[in-house]
């Protein structure tokens, strides 16, 4: 179920994000590394602040990134630090509001969503909804007052992520 080739989509995102560096003359936007690797009891740890098992790719992936800061424009993947942070607690607040006004579809087996990533000056906000069961794969949802895009599983999200880069470079050459 978890993506074993992290190395090799880690390599085409360091080239999409390498493409953005250039084609942002005016500086726009930060653009940063993925962190290292998070410890597997740090990952366990999460579980404790969401009350939630974490998703099994996305686990996976902290393994091998604890996180990537400016993984699209300002929006921060969130990494085992981050969760319980105050930019964690505010994607919260920010995922009650957005609840509040739009239906957001779940699927059967999953209840509340999780933020695992969230913009530093917009409203976007990447959430995944808490799974009854810890190896089911969850989707990621990119929120922005509604629902911007979903992916069927975390790996998908991170390849979504490459494509939106290259995206971005192609709009700024």
């Amino acid at each position: 179920m978890a993506v074993s080739d992290w190395s090799a989509l880690f390599a085409e995102m360091e080239t999409a994000k390498r493409r953005l560096a250039v084609s942002d003359q005016d500086g726009l936007w930060r653009h940063e590394p993925r962190r290292p690797p998070a410890k597997p009891e740090r990952i366990a740890e999460i579980a404790t602040v969401t009350r939630c098992p974490v998703d099994p790719e996305y686990a996976d992936f902290l393994l091998h990134a604890d996180g990537w800061s400016a993984i699209l424009q300002d929006i921060d993947l969130f990494g085992t630090a981050d969760f319980g942070s105050v930019a964690y607690v505010e994607a919260e607040e920010l995922v009650r509001v957005i609840e509040d006004e739009v239906e957001i579809e779940r699927g059967d087996d999953f209840t509340r969503l999780i933020p695992i990533g969230a913009s530093r000056t917009d409203i976007d906000i990447l959430v995944m909804p808490c799974a009854r069961e810890s190896n089911r794969p969850a989707p990621v949802i990119w929120l922005a007052g509604g629902e911007i895009e979903r992916y069927r599983t975390f790996s998908d999200f991170f390849r979504g992520m490459i494509t939106e880069n290259h995206a971005e470079a192609d709009s700024l050459a």
